[in-house]
């Protein structure tokens, strides 16, 4: 949040909202930029084609047979080689045969060929096949104009452009009608944004191409200020470049989308497997206080029975706004509030902001003094700015902000954490960290603050976009110092490539409207596919009061945001699923019911998005490249492989479009079986959620529970469509430690053929030691024709014969099956260990 109630008006329209426009580099030496021309032919040394003139230093180094790093400088030899976004150097081992020629030099992989040709000097990347993936702009290639450089490649009409992480507009970056957009990369506290506003408060340098099927990506190792054009002031070109440091970008191959996060998400890290209580519901707002209105709060969810894990207190419960402390008027006692919250299944998450006032007495700040951990002035003078803490009631002071690009100021303010988690905090919200500074005409520090830069001093321009990965970072590396064995959760607001290793994050400060709830979709989507899959924004909208329908119409969308929060700004009324009269209640109840009952299947694709880099929150090309209709397809998703969901996103509506990918699709609601590739129109009232099952898809349920620690002991339900054969696994932990990583977890495959005379569904036997509660498992399945038989065959038993009952007797009995209305369950006990049911 930037701006206080009483200035909220002034802040509606930011100073900078809108497209800004960056011009890709010029041929010839035109305004002052140059292309790279010619260069001598190349040394290979085995692993790097290395060119030398006196332009500058280029480098072309295959890492693995699908990941080629591009990298140039001015100087006559490369600086250090640092990354704050890349972790590994070495994701492969690749196999490679240079062949260097008088006029060009070809590198071959067995997934790709480069040709680097001297003069002018461009580069092109093709398959084995010999289709060109990516070319070099013929006229422009790399240019340069003094610090800044731009690279130009050629843009298809054919080709869709995604990615680029927290962007507004189209999820296909080519725009409507080939009109495209150009973005900046300088993270930006903000608020009221709209369709329009750029940039936001994440800076992810990626972007994927996807043409015909076959994707590559592109990642700009480069933290200055970035631009990327794709197809906006020329159609068929598409540039990137950056203000100042070197020419660092990364050509990844697939062909399949997937494979292409996977390899950058390989570079730049995976997201850490989240706490299970993080993926339930969230409640939130700035601010719930004092005490009393909080422990009401956490009455009013238990009492109505609406299912709820989080509830976080924004800036208001500190002394002062100053970090680390808390106001105990407000709250007396937080370690007994936060014991008794604990008691009724709530997880408590405080916010955290970066800018400690610059007050003595006051320990952060005499401590971080002491050991030189904030960030300066050229001269050595430490840099002061007007945050929160200026606006304090009592003792207003100007704040000063950590280097957290210093190894040690990121372990000292780690630490800090401590005197929250013992009261019980049981995670962290990081806000305000693009940096934002209030007063500023440029909305953060000036460009020539100076810091530590892990021991190569740089300014703020060099830094400012990695400033809320490098905090997230601190918080989270001094969570899990200060509770190994527990899993740690940030969220923060600002981030860049990388962040996702360390913090969720979520969209900021949107309005409250319909076009910002069509734009969260696109938003979350994108970010997924920067390798970015624990997101979401504020349910609602966080500037002004949405309607009822729009907040239920946002929440049913947010049952499948990966992260689910509902918040609002300070001067709106309450904000909570109660709170637009009872009709609205019960729907609202019943959406949140639906995100406890998905929640082994939340858990189970979000475990793979950690381990794979491939988002549970994914657009419909990523599972259906080939099929052009999908590439532009924005207002609706997949979450996993097997559930499609298309949201009402417009207001008032009695009817939604839905376009079906190829296969069979399943109505979740009602099994009704539709044809794919194909478009159906169904109607819709306040209550739906349209949402189908791919045919052959496994999705994993249980019944609903007022919080994630009532999970253990309630029935696995499992419902499975029809399909001549398919599979899928589902994983399964203690949800809070880990011990995961130790081997202690249950993952089984679970696989399904089926013919004309049977089905059968066979359970592998589990891989890891963890082994849950004891509970019931359910079977669930459409039919065409009521079985007349079905067996249980556990490891290597003879088959059992389970007796047909009615479906109250079985709801009472532990074993059996039933079936009415097409829709068949069988249940047993959940052995753990191999079992196979055939249903005749």
């Amino acid at each position: 949040m930037l701006f206080s109630a009483s200035n909220l008006s002034a802040q509606d329209n930011p100073p900078g909202a809108g497209l800004p426009r960056h011009s890709p580099a010029p041929s010839g030496t035109t305004a002052g930029w140059t292309t790279l021309g010619a260069m001598p032919a190349p040394a290979w040394d085995g692993r790097t084609l290395l060119f030398h003139s006196t332009q500058g230093t280029l480098a072309i180094t295959p890492l693995s047979d699908e990941i080629i790093r591009v990298r140039f400088t001015t100087q006559p030899a490369f600086g250090r080689d640092h990354s704050w976004a890349v972790i590994n150097h070495d994701p492969g081992k690749p196999s490679v045969n240079a062949d260097i020629k008088s006029d060009f030099a070809t590198l071959t992989t067995p997934a790709l060929t480069i040709t680097v040709r001297y003069s002018p000097l461009r580069i092109s990347f093709a398959d084995v096949a010999g289709k060109i993936l990516d070319a070099d702009d013929p006229a422009r290639g790399i240019s340069l104009a003094g610090n800044e450089f731009r690279v130009a490649k050629k843009l298809d009409d054919d080709e869709h452009v995604y990615g680029l992480g927290e962007k507004i507009g189209s999820l296909d970056k080519r725009g409507w009608q080939l009109g495209g957009y150009n973005f900046v990369m300088w993270n930006s506290d903000t608020p009221a944004y709209d369709s329009s506003t750029d940039p936001l408060y994440v800076s992810v340098p990626f972007f994927m191409v996807l043409q015909k099927g076959c994707a590559h990506g592109i990642f700009l190792d480069n933290t200055w200020r970035s631009f990327f054009d794709i197809g906006r002031e020329q159609p068929n070109l598409l540039t990137f470049g950056a203000d100042g440091g070197d020419l660092n970008y990364y050509f990844i191959a697939g062909p399949d989308p997937k494979q292409v996060i996977e390899r950058y998400t390989a570079l730049t890290g995976r997201m850490p497997l989240p706490p299970l209580w993080s993926l339930g519901y969230h409640q939130c707002r700035w601010s719930y206080y004092p005490e009393s209105r909080v422990r009401l709060l956490a009455d009013t969810f238990r009492q109505k029975q609406v299912p709820a894990d989080g509830l976080w207190l924004d800036i208001h419960y500190m002394d002062g706004y100053k970090p680390f402390t808390w106001d105990h008027q407000r709250f007396p006692n937080p370690k007994k509030m936060i014991s008794d919250l604990r008691a009724q299944g709530f997880h408590l998450v405080t916010i955290l902001d970066g800018h400690p006032p610059a007050i003595k007495g006051y320990a952060p700040y005499d401590s971080g003094l002491a050991g030189n951990d904030f960030v300066k002035w050229p001269d050595g003078r430490v840099y002061e700015g007007p945050v929160w803490p200026s606006r304090a009631d009592k003792d207003p002071a100007l704040s000063v902000f950590p280097d957290f690009s210093r190894p040690a100021t990121r372990a000292w303010w780690g630490s800090l954490y401590k005197s929250l988690l013992d009261v019980g905090v049981a995670g962290i919200w990081n806000d305000m960290d693009e940096p934002s500074v209030f007063d500023m005409p440029n909305g953060t520090m000036p460009p020539s603050i100076v810091f530590n830069n892990d021991g190569q001093p740089s300014t703020s321009l060099e830094l400012h976009n990695v400033y809320g990965q490098l905090m997230s970072r601190s918080t989270f590396e001094g969570l899990r110092r200060l509770r190994p064995e527990e899993r740690a959760f940030v969220l923060t607001r600002s981030s860049f490539a990388g962040g996702q290793r360390y913090a969720a994050v979520w969209t900021g400060d949107a309005t409250a409207d319909w076009s910002s709830l069509r734009q969260s979709v696109s938003m979350l989507l994108g970010l997924g596919i920067s390798g970015f899959p624990f997101v979401g924004g504020d349910i609602g909208g966080f500037v002004r009061m949405p309607s009822a329908e729009l907040c239920t119409r946002w929440l049913q969308v947010a049952v499948f945001y990966p992260f689910m929060r509902m918040h609002t700004e300070i001067s709106t009324p309450d904000k909570e699923p109660w709170s637009f009269g009872w009709k609205y209640e019960a729907i609202n109840k019943r959406a949140i019911e639906l995100r406890y009952e998905l929640l082994p299947c939340i858990y189970n694709e979000m475990e793979q998005a950690g381990r794979t880099g491939v988002p549970a929150l994914r657009p419909l090309f990523l599972d259906f490249p080939e099929k052009e209709y999908a590439a532009k397809i924005e207002d609706e998703f997949l979450f996993g492989p097997d559930l499609l969901v298309a949201p009402v996103l417009w207001e008032g509506a009695d009817s939604r479009n839905v376009y079906l990918p190829p296969g069979d699709w399943f109505d979740y609601w009602t099994g009704k079986r539709y044809g794919g590739d194909t478009t159906i129109s169904i109607p819709v009232t306040l209550d739906s959620i349209p949402m189908f099952v791919r045919g052959g898809g496994f999705i994993f349920r249980q019944p609903v529970v007022q919080n994630t620690g009532q999970m253990p002991g309630n029935p696995l339900h499992v419902l499975f469509t029809p399909a001549a054969d398919s599979q899928s696994s589902l994983y399964e932990d203690d949800g809070h430690s880990m011990k995961y990583e130790r081997g202690d977890f249950m993952r089984r495959t679970f696989h399904q053929t089926s013919s004309a005379q049977s089905t059968v569904l066979e359970i592998s036997a589990p891989e890891g030691s963890y082994r849950p509660a004891k509970r019931d498992l359910i079977l669930e399945t459409w039919m065409d024709h009521e079985p007349s038989a079905v067996t249980e065959q556990i490891g290597n038993d003879n088959p059992l014969t389970l007796p047909r009952l009615n479906y109250d007797q079985l709801a009472a009995a532990p074993t059996g099956w039933a079936c009415a209305d097409g829709l068949l369950s069988v249940k047993d006990h959940d052995h753990f260990e191999h079992v196979r049911f055939t249903i005749q």
